[in-house]
């Protein structure tokens, strides 16, 4: 993917409603889905894959969190492709909120996950007489074309100067 700068050189003003980005695949190991678990999420249908079986779930599954964790992970390095060179002080992608989370179907070891991001909502309002607040969807479906994960998410972008409240 070789395309301009579309995130982190523009201001709140120049990023548009319903903008819409992929940010890449993942496929989910049964050895990592396990490590993961034992590690964050000690639940049998995460880290035992013959113990998992007798779960409602018939299986191991990852944790919703290591869905989410990875879509941290997909999404820093996607933007940051785009801060690559940008010298110019401003600073776009903290994160302030994070609502309506829904972890809609489970994710199997093998299952390849796309997630994408789709800004939904620019808030009239001003954080600290410089930031303005991009609320986005983002989702995340199986291979399969179904949707496993849905979150909103509010991100703070840096307002133009001349635009900026004193």
């Amino acid at each position: 993917m070789d395309k301009a700068p579309l995130i982190r050189t523009r201001w709140f003003e120049d990023i548009p409603i319903g903008e819409f980005h992929v940010f890449g695949s993942y496929t989910f190991s049964e050895l990592e889905i396990v490590k993961f678990g034992e590690r964050y999420a000690p639940n049998v249908y995460h880290t035992n894959p013959n113990a998992a079986l007798d779960t409602m779930y018939r299986g191991l599954i990852a944790s919703g969190w290591h869905v989410c964790a990875v879509w941290m992970r997909m999404m820093v390095d996607y933007m940051e492709r785009y801060a690559t060179g940008v010298q110019d002080g401003r600073r776009n992608g903290a994160g302030i909120t994070v609502s309506d989370i829904e972890w809609i179907a489970p994710v199997r070891p093998g299952h390849t996950i796309t997630y994408t991001y789709e800004i939904i909502e620019k808030p009239d309002k001003v954080i600290r007489g410089r930031w303005g607040i991009i609320r986005s969807r983002n989702e995340a479906f199986n291979q399969y074309g179904e949707l496993v994960l849905r979150f909103v998410i509010d991100i703070l972008a840096e307002r133009r100067p001349d635009s900026q409240a004193s």
